[in-house]
């Protein structure tokens, strides 16, 4: 099986060119009026996290890299947030506490890279789910995403980081029906203000979509309901053939 992907090989830049925010507003609205501490999964740099804190919830942010926590830890050190960060694999999850509401956002449980580990990873967040809790989970819909897994090479982005440098991001992604796992690569070209190339750096990515059949059928013994699935971040209801995402609301029996 392919390794997950090793995101401490460009956790230094990774804000760079993973600063979105639309899904922002979304998880502000949704953790509005939880009483108790929220946890995340697979939170990298505090990208979700830190406008949550800035928002005053409590939280547990796990995640399994330890270069992104020692990021999402050297941009919070001057705050004083309620939070606590946990460097654990969502697959092997044990912290010893439930929680009123989870969420998993950026698609990210795709990056588990078998049927069987994301299984575990869903079993282990209804085991950490207070009954009648909530569970967010949020997908790319294989529909759409598969389209660009054809193997043509494009550019990510074009963007300017410290120092007068720019860096240009490259990807490829390919999709193998047989595995169910698409993989590929990413490409960074650092280059200084005389347009030298400073730097290049090469990062392997692979994940497994799920189609909503397959997690339908994982979450059916694990005492977790589907109540909404959503289209988008602005609650448009979820079209198979043109919606991106598949935003998943779950309750816990």
């Amino acid at each position: 099986m392919k390794d997950s992907i090793n995101f401490d090989k460009v956790a230094d830049i990774y804000d760079f060119y993973v600063n979105v925010d639309f899904d922002i507003p979304f998880f502000l609205k949704e953790t509005e009026n939880v009483k108790g501490e929220i946890l995340e999964l697979m939170c990298g740099t505090g990208r979700v996290s830190i406008p949550l804190l800035e928002a005053g919830r409590a939280m547990t942010c796990v995640d399994y890299s330890k270069g992104m926590l020692d990021v999402f830890n050297k941009k919070i050190k001057a705050k004083n947030y309620n939070v606590d960060l946990v460097q654990m694999d969502a697959t092997t999850l044990d912290l010893k506490k439930k929680f009123p509401l989870i969420f998993l956002p950026f698609h990210s449980i795709t990056e588990i890279l078998s049927a069987e580990l994301q299984y575990k990873a869903l079993k282990a967040i209804s085991m950490h789910l207070n009954k009648g809790g909530t569970f967010i989970l949020t997908l790319q819909n294989p529909k759409t995403r598969l389209k660009l897994a054809d193997g043509v090479t494009r550019i990510m982005s074009k963007i300017s980081i410290c120092q007068n440098r720019q860096m240009i991001i490259s990807y490829m992604n390919q999709y193998n029906q047989l595995e169910g796992i698409v993989s590929g690569f990413q490409f960074y070209e650092i280059f200084d203000s005389s347009n030298t190339m400073i730097e290049k750096r090469f990062l392997e990515i692979a994940f497994k979509p799920i189609s909503d059949l397959e997690l339908q059928g994982m979450i059916k013994d694990l005492e977790l309901d589907i109540i909404e699935i959503y289209g988008d971040y602005s609650y448009s209801q979820f079209d198979e053939d043109t919606s991106n995402f598949m935003i998943y609301k779950m309750i816990k029996r």
